[in-house]
């Protein structure tokens, strides 16, 4: 395995950096419906580093056990059911602070047609 540094994320407000647990995942549709594309019981972790490195992981909270105690041994509906109850991917993001949206620059992903886009995403802090 080999590894190489990105360069700093120099506009990321320091308050962005680190990991974040997921508290919903939520999507608009073409109408602007709000939309649970897990469903509303989701769990998850959104991690940023100061090197410009993310990693993004989510999944439903009650998918079911494959029968066979091997991730190699599931069945072709068990296999299913996990890949279509979780989302993964990895790569580099860059923030624009002013429309609070950071956008992943997607390297990797458990859905393969994501690999080389970027996925724009929105994010507001509240509280303190």
């Amino acid at each position: 395995m080999t590894a190489s540094p990105n360069m700093p994320q120099s506009q990321c407000a320091p308050s962005l950096l680190g990991a974040w647990r997921l508290v919903s995942f939520e999507a608009r549709d073409s109408k602007g419906q709000l939309q649970y594309p897990l469903g509303q019981d989701v769990s998850g972790l959104l991690v940023y580093d100061a090197a410009g490195n993310m990693s993004a992981h989510v999944m439903r909270r009650q998918r079911p056990l494959f029968a066979a105690n091997d991730p190699e041994c599931g069945t072709d509906a068990e296999v299913r059911a996990a890949f279509e109850g979780h989302a993964s991917y990895f790569g580099t993001y860059t923030i624009d602070m002013a429309r609070q949206t950071v956008t992943h620059h997607v390297r990797g992903a458990s859905y393969p047609n994501w690999i080389g886009s970027d996925q724009l995403r929105h994010f507001k802090f509240d509280g303190s």
